[in-house]
Parts: structure tokens; sequence; C-alpha cells
């Protein structure tokens, strides 16, 4: 369910919680151990831990447990961005569901971002390992808009754009460079951004059908309250093409 504590307003000032400093260090220290056994010791550990696609030689089933704490050792920059993100956005949306609501969206959406792949990959032999906390990074950024979309952030630390918009972006970004196979792994991230908003709303909100007639409801009245027109009473010309009430 949605949480009942959401707070009505965020900034990126949020310090990170003890959870968040607790998860960048583990992280981090996963990182520095993958570049000191990829480049120093020469051994392969991240051909072991990233998730392959079902059928695959090198798919075995704990990386569907390890994929998401391990990331790209050639690209560190990659991975410094990844913890940046998480430092902007992590905050704020654990206040709003607290440490373990905020820890089940977080994982929930590496597990659904694993299942979309595999499945994307078995339908059209998509052979691209996954790895990386991105998905769920990428939920992070559409839940955190969802929870207050009216709040303004500066991208690039520069524009100022509200969080409703960045979270759409973030969505039809995701979606279109997966059609266009601009981004090989397109169909895991939307995996992540998907489980993230099915969790924020809940499984039940969303195939209730009292609540979906509820909106039906909603949405009628909304509709016959269009065709009228509210006036002051005090205004003494009224339009006569239209009803009014007072």
């Amino acid at each position: 369910m949605k949480p009942d504590h959401i707070r009505m307003s965020y900034g990126f000032g949020s310090k990170l919680t003890l959870l968040g400093k607790r998860l960048l260090l583990i992280y981090g220290a996963i990182y520095v151990l993958e570049l000191l056994f990829e480049h120093w010791f020469r051994i392969p550990v991240v051909s072991v831990l990233k998730l392959y696609p079902f059928g695959h030689s090198n798919f075995h089933v704990w990386q569907l447990f390890s994929h998401p704490f391990i990331h790209n050792p050639q690209s560190p920059i990659t991975f410094l961005i990844s913890c940046i993100v998480f430092y902007f956005f992590a905050a704020p949306v654990e206040n709003a569901f607290g440490p373990r609501r905020f820890l089940i969206l977080f994982y929930s959406s590496s597990v659904g971002a694993a299942l979309c792949g595999l499945a994307f990959g078995s339908v059209v032999g998509f052979n691209t390992p996954f790895l990386g906390m991105m998905p769920s990074l990428l939920s992070l950024i559409v839940v955190f808009g969802l929870l207050n979309p009216e709040a303004t952030i500066l991208l690039m630390f520069v524009l100022p754009l509200k969080a409703k918009y960045l979270s759409y972006g973030t969505i039809i970004i995701t979606f279109l460079t997966f059609l266009a196979k601009a981004n090989p792994r397109g169909a895991y991230h939307l995996g992540g951004i998907l489980f993230g908003y099915v969790y924020f709303r809940g499984p039940g909100n969303l195939v209730d059908p009292k609540l979906i007639y509820l909106k039906y409801r909603a949405w009628q009245l909304k509709k016959k309250r269009s065709r009228f027109k509210v006036v002051d009473s005090c205004e003494e010309k009224e339009d006569k093409d239209t009803p009014t009430y007072h």
C-alpha cells in the first residue's frame, strides 16, 4: 500500500540516513574488491556474479541475488554517478517509506528488472548480461516524482525542473531507447521501474474493482461538472448559453 506518512515536500539538502550510508559503504567496498580482483589479481569475479540470460552456459541461480551488488569494473565513472543518484534520491524516499519498505522497494525493483530482462532475453534471444543498481535507481527517481510531483529540483545542478516531469522523462527516455535498441538493457531497466511503481501504488490498488469503479464514478462526476460554469453571485451579467449555479 501507499505509505501513510508521505511527506509533502522534499529537498536535496536531506542528508543520507544511517541505512543509506551503510548501503553506500557496502556498494563501495564491493566495487573496490571488484577492481582489485579484476585488474590486480586477474580473477574474473564479475563474470561469475553478473546475471546471464536463461540458457546461457554461464547462467547460475545465485546471479539473481548477486547481480545488483556489482558494477562494471571498466567504468568507475558510471559507478560514481550511480552513487551520486543514490545520495540525492534515497534519503527522501526512505523518509517517506521507512527503512523496511525502502529496502523492499529498492530490491524488488532489482528482482523485477531481472525477471523482465530474462523474459525478454528468452523471447528475442538477447544475450547481454545484467548487473548494477541502475534499475533500482530509476525506480527511486520515478517514485520520488510520484511522492511530491510539484517539488522543484535542479537538473544537472542548473536547470529547475518539477519532480513529476523528471519521473515522466525517465520513463519515456528509457522506453524510447529500448524501442530504438539504443539501450541493450532497456527491458531490464523498464522492469525495475515497473516493479517499483507497482510496489508504490500497491498491487491491490491496481486491480481492485471497487477502487476502479470509484475512479470511474469520479471521472463521470468531473465530466458532468465541466458542463457548468461557476459564477460569482454578485455578477450582474450571466452567461445564457450554459447552465450556472451559485
